[in-house]
């Protein structure tokens, strides 16, 4: 997560309140707790939260309360109702007036955890949408992709062809690279983008739940299921949907996939009836397809139903020219995040980052800007700076930057080794306070110094 997301938890029993609470801290969320829903809505009226997280059956109050309270002054506020047995029947009601999601008591870690993800894509993708329809406003029709470089005003010229034609695309590139991106800039740029944008990360949903998820369920098609379920297709009738990540799909999703692609509708689970779409089917994936089909772990018919169009986007490191470029983009808005409107690069930082070979291509560098931009210790953004944020793998950013800055070695290696030499020197050769100012292990210690020939 780029920031910590909020989500208020509201039960009037103490055990499930706090359990739940303290799984959500674990997973990186920051939490807040309300046993009534008099309190929950004083704790709103002064903060909006991302997500709340409410039981249906409390005293006094219902969570029907709550999700009218939110959706009438919080609309960009996702609400999960929890519901045990007695209760089902509130919850299609719930479902009806706007919750994002429901869950059965008593339900697992995972169970719960799936469904908060599930919201958090959601309310990024609709973030990230909403930015992106201003900016193309603004901009009169200019697609928001950043960069000059050849490789990129090509990806923009696909994109000019294809936004408005209805036919499927692929979109191929590492991770990192901006495949979400271009996948929301097509529908954004075409006639459905005042229409539902649906995404799904196939690598993240449990095989069991992936048809559920996708197709829906009717009531009491296995057993949990206690309420019938729209999938995601159908919440994107008229919009498009993104599959990203799409090689990871197990082999037998793909035929149900390819079946409902082939014939434009879907059938839930449980139902012997098709519904009819009208959906753009968008597909992402790092995974080398024509590979997979060779190894017999992707279908061939399925590759080319989903690749009508292409676009592969390059790894950042072949198109480096645009660094300088999308670094100072970033920052500019980290500027403004952070409330440090001095902030600059050095020369010396600009001459590193086209040095580094971005393994993680722009999500990387976006990251890394963000990270260097809070840990500052001046306006001047330096080389060290980055070296010590962009080699966070192996070291954590030590209590003391070294005081030599933007002395131009050729290589990360030649950073790393000076960090350690530095580290060194600072303690007269304590290793073990070195180990402690870099967190590495002593072993790690003595095969990096072994490998940079420091006595």
């Amino acid at each position: 997560m780029t920031d910590m997301k909020k989500i208020l938890v509201i039960d009037d029993q103490s055990g499930m309140r706090k359990s739940l609470s303290f799984l959500l801290r674990k997973e990186g969320f920051l939490t807040e707790e309300a046993e009534s829903g008099k309190q929950a809505i004083s704790y709103l009226e002064k903060e909006p939260y991302d997500l709340v997280i409410t039981d249906m059956k409390m005293s006094p109050g219902t969570g029907l309360d709550i999700l009218y309270y939110v959706t009438e002054r919080h609309p960009n506020t996702d609400v999960i109702i929890m519901t045990g047995y007695g209760t089902v029947d509130t919850a299609v009601l719930a479902m009806k007036m706007g919750a994002f999601d429901y869950i059965l008591k008593p339900f697992k870690n995972e169970e719960i955890l799936h469904r908060v993800r599930k919201s958090m894509d959601h309310l990024e993708t609709a973030k990230e949408l909403s930015l992106l329809r201003k900016r193309v406003t603004s901009e009169s029709s200019e697609i928001p992709l950043l960069g000059n470089s050849a490789a990129i005003r090509e990806i923009v010229a696909i994109m000019h062809k294809i936004s408005n034609l209805d036919i499927s695309v692929l979109i191929t590139g590492e991770t990192g690279t901006g495949k979400s991106l271009i996948a929301k800039t097509i529908h954004g740029l075409s006639s459905r983008a005042d229409k539902p944008f649906i995404a799904i990360n196939c690598a993240s949903v449990p095989e069991n739940l992936l048809e559920s998820e996708l197709f829906g369920h009717e009531k009491g098609a296995f057993t949990g299921a206690l309420l019938e379920r729209k999938g995601l297709f159908e919440a994107a009738d008229g919009g498009s949907i993104l599959l990203d990540e799409i090689g990871s799909m197990p082999f037998p999703m793909q035929a149900k996939l390819l079946d409902v692609l082939q014939d434009r509708a879907v059938r839930r689970i449980g139902s012997n009836k098709s519904k009819t779409m009208n959906v753009r089917v968008i597909a992402a994936t790092n995974t080398d397809l024509v590979k997979a089909i060779d190894s017999g772990s992707f279908r061939s018919d399925l590759y080319y139903r989903i690749k009508v169009a292409h676009i592969h986007v390059p790894p950042l490191r072949d198109y480096s020219e645009d660094i300088p470029f999308l670094a100072k983009h970033f920052l500019e808005s980290i500027k403004i995040e952070q409330n440090k409107p001095d902030l600059e690069f050095s020369s010396g930082a600009l001459d590193f980052l086209l040095r580094y070979k971005f393994p993680g291509n722009v999500r990387e560098l976006a990251n890394a800007i963000s990270g260097v931009a809070a840990v500052a210790g001046s306006n001047i953004i330096a080389a060290q700076d980055l070296a010590l944020v962009l080699t966070s793998s192996l070291f954590e950013v030590p209590a003391q930057i070294p005081s030599e800055r933007d002395t131009h070695p050729n290589s990360l290696e030649e950073w790393e080794k000076e960090l350690i030499v530095e580290s060194i020197k600072k303690y007269s050769s304590n290793l073990t306070k070195v180990c402690s100012e870099l967190k590495i292990g002593r072993t790690t210690l003595w095969r990096k110094m072994k490998k940079y020939n420091i006595q």
